[in-house]
């Protein structure tokens, strides 16, 4: 079975490492491939991201085309795992769900932006590094 989505993440990063292989092991279905935001952003995969958010989270690409990013793709991505579906729709109807979501998310795409694992500046935009600003 071709997988049907691809996720970009960030390669370099431990966490996001750590990420992609808790998807990887979670996708029972082989539904999705892996790829490093650096080589997804070369192809031309997240021209339609604007350029200071490519590399600020994960991105799940559906073969349609489709973009989702960070916790938006969340509970798509949830669906896709075995007994996932019903799991993202209880997210949904449970009030504050989303929001739930979107504060794990958050709070674990802080590690992302820790210092010790930045992108080397010569990968990422320095207008990305949030310490920058």
């Amino acid at each position: 079975m071709m997988p049907s989505y691809l996720l970009a993440y960030d390669a370099d990063c431990g966490p996001c490492t750590r990420f992609k292989c808790l998807v990887d092991f979670l996708d029972a279905y082989h539904t999705i491939d892996f790829l490093p935001l650096i080589d997804a952003n070369k192809r031309g995969l997240l021209n339609r991201i604007p350029e200071s958010l490519r590399f600020e989270s994960f991105h799940l690409i559906s073969t349609n085309g489709d973009i989702q990013s960070g916790s938006d793709a969340l509970l798509d991505l949830i669906g896709l795992f075995p007994l996932g579906r019903p799991i993202s729709k209880i997210i949904i109807f449970f009030p504050g769900g989303k929001q739930m979501i979107k504060f794990l998310y958050d709070t674990f795409s802080r590690l992302h932006n820790a210092s010790p694992c930045q992108l080397n500046g010569n990968m990422k935009p320095a207008s990305n590094n949030k310490d920058a600003e």
